[in-house]
């Protein structure tokens, strides 16, 4: 009985492993070129940085005594999560909510329905980085993101989001490798 448990479980763990490979054969090996930069209007500027501000705790938690202002230094980019679509990509400005080097930083992906605002991904569910591409692949009518993590000159952390509903989740993880034969992506086990 527990040799056929560990063999269910080492093969479920091959299933799981071959999906994740299957879902890396579509992303390309460069970065996408990034989203065009916007600016909200007034009228969106306040209810953002207010819901930014209400998410301190769950999203940039040191932030909050480092540099109580960091909202007024996020950035914004037009994203297209669908082919009628787009929301807004707000990525952390220079300060506490991003990496020394500036590469790496906190993100978040908003829509607005009307004067009301919802998170469709946030630094909570580890959407943290940088947008490495916009997947034609979609999951209950939004389209996959992929997000990069620079780790050193030839090496890139990717991650996999997908949306189920009501946000995006990370479902797969990468190692985008660059060395003498050219970049691949490695699927991480």
């Amino acid at each position: 009985m527990r040799l056929s448990l560990l063999l269910i479980a080492f093969l479920s763990s091959l299933a799981l492993f071959s999906q994740q490979a299957d879902i890396w054969k579509n992303v390309s090996t460069d970065p996408a070129d990034q989203p065009k930069t916007v600016t909200p209007s007034p009228q969106q500027l306040v209810p953002i940085r207010k819901a930014l501000k209400a998410r301190e705790e769950l999203d940039v938690e040191a932030c909050a005594d480092e540099e109580p202002n960091w909202v007024d230094k996020v950035l914004f980019k037009e994203v297209p999560i669908s082919d009628t679509e787009k929301a807004l990509l707000i990525e952390a400005g220079e300060g506490c909510a991003r990496g020394g080097q500036g590469s790496n930083g906190a993100m978040w992906v908003l829509r607005f329905a009307g004067d009301k605002i919802s998170f469709l991904a946030t630094p909570e569910q580890k959407f943290e980085g940088w947008l490495y591409s916009v997947q034609p692949d979609t999951s209950h009518g939004l389209r996959d993101l992929v997000l990069g993590w620079h780790m050193s000159a030839a090496e890139t952390g990717l991650s996999y989001f997908r949306f189920d509903r009501s946000s995006y989740h990370l479902v797969a993880t990468a190692v985008r490798v660059y060395d003498e034969d050219g970049a691949k992506i490695v699927p991480n086990r």
